[in-house]
């Protein structure tokens, strides 16, 4: 019996001069912080896929859904109602600055839109995709539109970009569009 103990010992002796030569390390147990970082950096890929994925549909949705998609369709409305609304508020915003004085001037207009009805825009959270849009592929970088909750409904706005300041979900969002698409 003690050989057997012997030879075991001698064996793992050899085993691990073997091991020490060959400048192997040994392996490192990784910390609770590294774990943690993993899971950090795997919800991170994630979260940019889904922004690409959804994004992207934004972007053509005609080529990503299929030419007679009813959703595709759907979205280029939504997209060219947006900015139809944002041509709108120039227009008038642009002719009160024209042509108003100190007595004569237009003090509030409200511009109705179909996107202030919808769900995926109010509640869903996929109006930053619009805007989005409207900034990348449309250039307006002036205004941001904004959907202001207003008792039981929603209002379209447009807020200077020099003074709005979006929500942390929603500048993560335009900061994966920007990295991802331009």
């Amino acid at each position: 019996m003690s050989e057997t103990i012997y030879d075991a010992f001698s064996e793992f002796s050899k085993k691990f001069a073997r091991f020490k030569k060959s400048g192997e390390s040994l392996p490192k147990r990784k910390s609770e912080d590294d774990f943690l970082q993993d899971k950090i950096n795997a919800g991170e890929a994630a979260r940019k896929q889904a922004v690409s994925k959804s994004y992207r549909i934004y972007r053509d949705p005609f080529g990503e859904l299929g030419k007679t998609s009813e959703r595709a369709r759907a979205i280029y409305d939504d997209e060219q109602a947006l900015l139809r609304a944002y041509n709108l508020f120039k227009a008038v915003t642009e002719a009160s600055g024209g042509k108003s004085d100190k007595e004569t001037f237009v003090s509030s207009f409200t511009i109705e839109s179909p996107l202030a009805r919808k769900n995926a825009y109010t509640f869903g959270g996929n109006f930053i995709y619009l805007v989005c849009h409207l900034m990348f592929e449309e250039g307006v970088s002036d205004f941001v539109p904004v959907l202001n909750e207003e008792g039981a409904s929603y209002r379209l706005s447009f807020v200077p970009a020099a003074s709005f300041r979006f929500e942390q979900k929603d500048a993560d969002v335009i900061r994966i569009v920007r990295e991802t698409f331009y």
